[in-house]
């Protein structure tokens, strides 16, 4: 977890957290730039799927150029298309997306010729960029329409899973809602007093508010670092006094060593 980023004594580590939090935010940059690290750009993606077999049936996708801090230097005209599945798309999916099976017929391209635009659509960089997603199920979409597609090069496919981010795991390590549970993208947006823009589960517009919150994620120091604290003194897995003292300190409250020592004591009680 984010906090065992420092390696020294729980009593050093709130005294630490005390005094200044930026500096506990500092490795959570650093996680995030060595993830990325010299690439110079990312493929933003979101996909849709059939309700049972989760094939996909509808791709969107953003090209975004970034700098060496990992901040957002040009974001590219995304691409969009739906696609066809073996199987039928299910009430669920089409009264979440608005997308029907004549939509499908009429509109969709196959999985084998999806892939392809992506390829052609991010040239180049398709081999050497991370694709970013919100949650892991968009890659669960790729693996299971390679699956029902076989006529489709199974290299092509395996680059963007291999190479995959999934930005809500990270940034959910950091970011919570009241109850300590995980935002979706458009509570995490609200977080960082963004609007979402468009029609959700649209996957174009996912994708662009994707990259919308992972700009703003990385520019933002203060609300992450005030969203930070207040996920630290959520936690709950950790020793008795240890979360006694550090659900103080995100209250922004003071913790005497002469406290910290009753925490302790009460614990052994």
């Amino acid at each position: 977890m984010p906090f065992n980023y420092i390696k020294v004594s729980w009593q050093t580590q709130i005294v630490f957290y005390k005094q200044n939090i930026s500096v506990i935010i500092k490795p959570v940059m650093k996680a995030l730039t060595n993830l990325l690290q010299l690439r110079k750009t990312l493929c933003f993606m979101d996909l849709e799927g059939t309700q049972f077999t989760h094939e996909m049936i509808a791709i969107g996708a953003i090209k975004v150029e970034i700098r060496k801090d990992g901040s957002v230097r040009k974001i590219h005209k995304g691409m969009y298309t739906l696609v066809k599945a073996k199987n039928r798309i299910g009430k669920v999916v089409t009264d979440l997306t608005g997308i029907t099976e004549a939509d499908l017929r009429e509109k969709g391209v196959s999985f084998r010729v999806a892939i392809d635009m992506l390829k052609k659509y991010m040239g180049h960089d398709y081999s050497k960029c991370l694709f970013v997603t919100f949650g892991n199920h968009d890659f669960r979409i790729m693996a299971q329409s390679l699956a029902h597609n076989l006529d489709v090069k199974k290299e092509d496919v395996e680059m963007v899973i291999k190479h995959q981010f999934d930005f809500a795991d990270f940034a959910n390590n950091y970011v919570k809602d009241e109850k300590n549970n995980n935002l979706s993208l458009a509570n995490m947006l609200k977080v960082f007093n963004i609007d979402f823009e468009g029609t959700q589960h649209n996957a174009l517009a996912d994708t662009l508010n994707l990259v919308y919150l992972y700009d703003a994620f990385i520019k933002n120091r203060e609300i992450l670092k005030n969203e930070y604290r207040k996920t630290l003194g959520m936690y709950r897995h950790l020793p008795q006094p240890i979360h006694q003292a550090i659900e103080k300190l995100a209250n922004k409250e003071n913790v005497t060593a002469e406290e910290f020592e009753k925490f302790v004591d009460d614990s052994l009680k």
